[in-house]
């Protein structure tokens, strides 16, 4: 785990992903386009869930981009 919080690039993707999720769901909401479907409340807990799951993940597979994967004989 402490690998994955050292990737600071992917730390502050994270950190966006989870600013705009919620961001993007008002203004589609004022614009008259939204939907819905969530209460203000489960928008901003969607929103971390969804940094938080894209922070894990791109952290992970960063982890491993530096490796050969072709195979070898």
């Amino acid at each position: 785990m402490r690998k994955l919080f050292k990737d600071r690039q992917a730390l502050r993707a994270g950190i966006g992903v989870a600013l705009l999720f919620p961001l993007v769901y008002f203004a589609m909401h004022l614009l008259g386009w939204g939907n819905d479907s969530f209460n203000w409340w489960q928008t901003l807990l969607a929103g971390l869930f969804t940094g938080a799951f894209f922070w894990f993940f791109t952290s992970s597979f960063r982890q491993f981009r530096d490796e050969d994967v072709t195979a070898g004989r």
